[in-house]
């Protein structure tokens, strides 16, 4: 079995690092500042047993697509904006999703 890219499992660890909030900061604002890291590791950085579970949660996250302004122009990509129009709950889904998915790229390095 071909494992997930050293890369990945990098990017993830600081990823699930960053998402880890105190009481008093707000989940949300949190998977906002952190969202370059859904930019920046592929799908294809994960073994074939991963892929489509990292594909499926930057699905979630560009749902909305980018904002526009009313000349056309973006002024909020598609992760912060689909971010911005989360529920409280949506976030902690995506968040529990992406801390699963580190687990199971934690156990492909450990094999």
């Amino acid at each position: 079995m071909k494992k997930s890219n050293i890369f990945a499992y990098i990017e993830l660890t600081k990823l699930v690092e960053e998402l880890k909030t105190s009481a008093s900061e707000k989940l949300k604002q949190k998977l906002r500042s952190q969202s370059a890291y859904f930019n920046i590791i592929e799908p294809r950085y994960f073994s074939e047993d991963l892929i489509n579970e990292w594909e499926n949660i930057l699905t979630i996250l560009k749902q909305k697509g980018a904002k526009v302004n009313e000349d056309g122009k973006v002024i909020s990509n598609a992760i912060s904006n689909t971010i911005d129009n989360l529920t409280d709950k949506e976030c902690q889904a995506v968040v529990e999703r992406v801390y699963t998915l580190y687990d199971k790229v934690k156990v492909e390095f450990k094999m």
